[in-house]
Formats: C-alpha cells, sequence, structure tokens
C-alpha cells in the first residue's frame, strides 16, 4: 500500500507550491489513474512516489517505507518502479536485455538471479527477438514495452507511467496496454496511471482528478465521467462514449445516462428496440 499524507512540494520556495496537503491511499494489485490540466501536478505527484522528487512537507509511506530516510529509498524504487513518457530518458545500456538487467544489477542480486528475471521479463513483454537490439532503435512502442520489463525485473509491485501512449500511434499504443493489462490482471501489479486520453482513463478500477496540487474529485469512471460539465470546467476532455450517452440522454432516452462501456451501450440500443 502507498500512503501519501499533508504531501506538498514545491520546486521553488518563492513561488506557490505544485502539490499541497493531498491525503491519498493507493490499494495493492489497484489500477488507479491520475487526469488534471496542464500543471495540475500529475507529473510531480508520479515521481514524488518513487522518490524521484522528494516531499517539501508531509510524506510518501511504500509498504510502511519512507522515501525521506536515504536508507530506504532504494527498497522504495525496487517497489515503485516508473516509466516515463520518452522511455529514451531511462535507457543506460545499449541492448535491450543488458537494459533490463540494469536495475536488478545496480541492487546487488546473484548473477543466476538476474538471468532468470531479465529472461521472464523478456518472455512476458514479448521481447526475445529484438534482445540485442539497442533500445534507441526501436519503435516508440518496444521502448515503452522495454521500460515496462525492466520494471517486471525489479519484482517491483507498483508501477507508475507518466503519459505513456501520448507519442504512440494507435497500434503501438493498443499494444502497450494490452501489456499493462496483462500485468495487472495475471500479476497482480499496481498501475498508476497518468493520462491526459480520457478513453485510457476508462480502464481504471478508480480516478482521481488534481486541481492546483489537490484531489479534486475521485471515484469510480462512471462517477467521474458522468458530471461532464464539471469535467469541462477543469480543462479535461471527455471520451466519445460519454458524449455520444450524454447526447442520447440528453435527447430523452435517460436510459443511457452515465454509459461509459461499449458493451453496455451496445446492449442497451438492443434493448431499445
Amino acid at each position: 500500500m502507498i500512503e501519501i499524507s499533508k504531501l506538498g512540494f514545491s520546486y521553488d520556495k518563492q513561488q506557490a507550491p505544485i502539490i499541497s496537503g493531498l491525503d491519498l491511499t493507493i490499494r495493492e494489485g489497484e489500477w488507479l489513474t491520475v487526469l488534471g490540466r496542464n500543471g495540475s501536478g500529475k507529473s510531480t505527484l508520479a515521481r514524488l512516489l518513487n522518490g524521484l522528487l522528494l516531499p517539501s512537507a508531509g510524506q510518501v509511506c511504500v509498504d510502511g517505507l519512507t522515501t525521506l530516510e536515504p536508507d530506504q529509498l532504494w527498497r522504495v524504487r525496487e517497489k515503485v518502479a516508473f516509466v516515463f513518457q520518452n522511455p529514451e530518458n531511462q535507457f543506460i545500456a545499449t541492448s535491450v536485455e543488458d537494459d533490463i538487467a540494469f536495475g536488478p544489477e545496480n541492487l546487488g542480486y546473484p548473477r543466476e538471479e538476474i538471468i532468470q528475471r531479465v529472461e521472464r521479463a523478456l518472455e512476458l513483454m514479448n521481447l526475445q527477438p529484438i534482445r540485442s537490439k539497442a533500445p534507441h532503435l526501436l519503435s516508440g512502442g518496444e521502448k515503452q514495452r522495454v521500460a515496462i520489463a525492466g520494471a517486471l525485473a525489479m519484482a517491483s509491485r507498483y508501477l507508475v507511467l507518466d503519459e505513456p501512449t501520448s507519442m504512440l500511434d494507435p497500434q503501438m499504443r493498443r499494444a502497450v496496454l494490452e501489456s499493462l493489462h496483462f500485468l495487472h490482471r495475471e500479476l497482480g501489479m499496481a498501475i498508476i496511471y497518468i493520462t491526459n486520453i480520457m478513453e485510457e482513463a476508462l480502464l481504471a478500477e478508480r480516478i482521481i482528478v488534481l486541481d492546483q496540487g489537490r484531489i479534486a474529485r475521485e471515484g469510480t469512471p462512471v462517477e467521474i465521467f458522468a458530471d461532464q460539465q464539471w469535467l469541462l470546467s477543469m480543462g479535461l476532455d471527455l471520451p466519445q462514449i460519454s458524449r455520444l450517452s450524454g447526447m442520447l440522454d440528453q435527447a430523452g432516452y435517460h436510459q443511457f445516462a452515465g454509459i461509459v462501456d461499449f458493451q453496455q451501450l451496445l446492449e442497451t440500443i438492443l434493448c431499445a428496440k
């Protein structure tokens, strides 16, 4: 469990804090999506979760470990992996398999265990055919899968992703999301997903909306996207299915109100005939 209490952060003491008085609990194995307009504090919060940034106030505790204690920080980063919007920012080695091995090697695991971890990560992310390639020569989707494989090799329980598909085409985006679904569903990994793509937010079990470094609202996708006018006032877009269900609701077909699932939409249409 990640427990965030009274969290505050400022890049410059002379300026208003980016994060202020934020309280949040992230459960093991859940998929949490973080939304918010540009400048709301999403990326800053993501970096605070595994100690890439340290709090100016309050604290972040991961399974009882705090990022404020230097001797606990590496254990926190082992538990909470981070994938950047541009994964090239975190590539270290000259081949895919060596890059995946970097984390376990840095933590001092025995060579045989490192090999086993790398092989498993390569298999789970379907990266065996490109294991010897240089990471910077890969496609955008492949780069993100290599970054995710690095988290698997670390045996992390929490995976934080900062807009990981924003630079990908639709096909590569689907491939990355399918990989994340597998990790979440089959391995029980918690996903903390930062995005401005509303269709991706529908995949979450829980959503929080940040505004000026505070949680403005939280709930399920149905609860969050039910209030369309509020979302628009927060500078956020709507998923296409929410727009469609909202238009049908306004046209007098109130059975469509709040629908955010395409299968449910189709079933409701069939029942209305």
